[in-house]
């Protein structure tokens, strides 16, 4: 059955072989039999191959198991409702996408009720013969003509949903972009809070510092207090971070949501195999689905998907977007060409380029050499800086590293600067801290940390390792993009780590990661020479984002249904592994009864027969 085991990466011994072919298989020419072989022998081996058979049956029935225990907990909430022949069929281990709708639905707000509109709609593109799994955020302001069922409107694509329900939102979507939508999973406020509080909370980061307070005379939307650094976000923080969408873009906030979810996958993924009850049941009461996932036939088809490409890493795919002024257009809408959205869609299906490792070794190289032609856009630290982030040092009990550039562009805003602690799951607080640098682009940050923690999940399985000066530097990758830079040293980590649309280049990167050190007495030398590379071109900046106005759709939900696609993406380590142990286990015990069973007739068979 498809649905047991991996692959053998080896040719697997004749038993094996014929255990893993399953019923009916053939083995090739059979030896003759052997002279003087009992016929006992014979229907010992045929039980043997029974019990082989009823192992791998047991092992079929605890996957099937499996299936019926997910399908029962997405019951638990009633199915969403969609006209039929909305939803693009798919068989089993077909390409599938999924649409996974954030549904921001109150009962009241601080000034009026809310009705259903999806203020976020993440595609997840699962296609086993590409080398990635995609996500695309479609931006929620997005001007679209929407064919509701009271006639045609062209307004922000998220009314499709408070218009017409999810048929009309799907059938927006698949007009808009040409993609058949194969299953919708859809979550709300209250749910991602428990669902975050239930799982345990997630390690992630946040780029900035984050306030609003409403009060009587001040714009009300949604309140938000967030200190920057990598931090263990609960239910309410995390429901702040993913759903705020006030002073930035949609692009960031479609980033904001999808580092989230990258975080998520990165600390639980891992776990869910043995902790798959537990996430099943949170899965289950957090979402609601189409009702071809509460089907045994529908999950079948869609982890035979997942299995498929259990393999395949999770790639960011931004949507083409031209950024446009509030009220420039009576919608306050933003805008795509035709070019865009192709393009968009073009890269959502078939793009994605592996990391430049070999490029990237060559910028690491060249990093310390100053008389090199291509010239970073980078300044040095003003002095005043390094002075406070001294003062600040004081009290750590390890080096506090500063950098000694920053980014040219990002001069006009102040550096935040925090220490706090962070504590590991059930064990002692650490000290870190957070230096948070302007990006010189409406919404965009980057930060310098340093921690005691150096088991924090953020560090886990580097893409590349490179060496620069004195120090080895692990890379994680976005894409072709350089998402975070750390080193150990001094009984610490530290790590640079890009904006959310990771505007700072790969070159410039690993340039402020190298003049990154310890702050001391002598802050008031300037950083070194103008630090210049040949072997990288810093790509250039995105287009200028247009300022958006804070009056917006109050407490916009954001990006909360990533956390329900989690444990879609991660189902495909069901057990297998284990259950294929097991299998593999019973085989040889099997084999072995064989073998003592064989010798003892074929020994008995040379005695002479006992009288009576």
């Amino acid at each position: 059955m498809s649905l047991i085991g991996d692959p053998p990466t080896r040719s697997p011994a004749p038993r094996e072989a014929a255990a893993e072919r399953g019923p009916g298989a053939r083995r090739g020419p059979q030896p003759p039999p052997q002279p003087g072989r009992p016929r006992t022998a014979g229907r010992l081996l045929l039980g043997c191959a029974i019990v082989l058979l009823a192992s791998a049956g047991t092992s079929a029935a605890l996957v099937l198991l499996q299936i019926h225990k997910l399908r029962d907990a997405l019951r638990q909430n009633p199915s969403l409702k969609l006209a039929s022949g909305t939803l693009a069929p798919a068989g089993f281990a077909d390409p599938q996408t999924l649409l996974l709708v954030g549904n921001d639905q109150r009962a009241h707000t601080t000034t009026t009720p809310v009705l259903p509109h999806s203020n976020e709609m993440l595609l997840v593109r699962i296609d086993p013969s590409r080398p990635w799994i995609s996500m695309m955020s479609l931006p929620r302001e997005l001007e679209v003509t929407i064919q509701c069922p009271s006639g045609a409107v062209t307004t922000r694509l998220n009314y499709a949903l408070t218009c017409g329900g999810f048929t009309t939102l799907v059938s927006t979507i698949q007009q808009l972009t040409g993609l058949g939508v194969n299953h919708v999973v859809m979550i709300d406020f209250n749910n991602f809070k428990r669902a975050v509080d239930e799982i345990g909370c997630v390690y992630s980061t946040v780029d900035r510092r984050y306030y609003h307070m409403n009060t009587p005379y001040s714009q009300q939307y949604q309140e938000i207090n967030l200190q920057p650094g990598y931090q263990d976000l609960c239910g309410t923080q995390a429901l702040q971070f993913v759903s705020y969408r006030h002073d930035d873009t949609s692009l960031v906030r479609d980033a904001r949501d999808q580092s989230f979810l990258l975080d998520v996958k990165k600390q639980y993924g891992p776990t869910l195999v043995d902790n798959l009850g537990k996430f099943e049941q949170i899965f289950g009461q957090s979402v609601q689905t189409d009702p071809g996932l509460q089907t045994t036939t529908g999950i079948e088809n869609l982890l035979g998907t997942l299995i498929s490409a259990s393999s395949l890493r999770v790639r960011q795919v931004e949507f083409q977007v031209t950024l446009q002024p509030t009220g420039s257009n009576p919608c306050s809408c933003d805008t795509a060409t035709q070019q865009q959205i192709s393009t968009s869609v073009h890269s959502f299906l078939y793009g994605g380029s592996p990391p430049p490792k070999r490029s990237t070794a060559a910028v690491a190289a060249a990093v310390h050499n100053d008389k090199l032609a291509a010239t970073l856009p980078l300044v040095p630290v003003p002095t005043a800086e390094l002075s406070r982030a001294r003062a600040a040092s004081a009290g750590m009990p390890f080096p506090y590293e500063y950098p000694r550039v920053q980014d040219e562009a990002g001069g006009a805003e102040p550096v935040d600067l925090r220490e706090y602690l962070i504590h590991a799951r059930g064990g002692s607080p650490f000290p870190i801290y957070v230096a948070v640098f302007d990006a010189g682009q409406l919404g965009q940050y980057y930060d310098v940390q340093g921690t005691k923690w150096t088991a924090a999940p953020l560090l886990g399985s580097p893409d590349q390792t490179v060496p620069v000066g004195g120090r080895t530097y692990d890379l994680y990758y976005e894409g072709q993009h350089i998402e975070t830079i750390a080193w150990y040293e001094h009984g610490a980590v530290y790590w640079v780590r890009n904006s959310l649309l990771d505007s700072i280049g790969n070159g410039e990167l690993l340039a402020i990661a190298e003049q990154t050190a310890p702050v001391t007495d002598a802050v008031t030398g300037s950083a070194r020479s103008r630090v210049a590379l040949r072997a990288a071109s810093v790509p250039a900046r995105t287009g200028g984002a247009a300022t958006q106005g804070l009056a917006q759709t109050i407490g916009a939900l954001g990006g909360l249904v990533t956390l329900a696609v989690v444990p879609l993406l991660a189902i495909p380590l069901i057990k297998r592994r284990r259950e294929l142990a097991e299998l593999r286990a019973r085989v040889a015990e099997s084999v072995t009864a064989e073998a003592r069973l064989v010798a003892t007739l074929e020994r008995d068979a040379g005695r002479p027969a006992r009288s009576g």
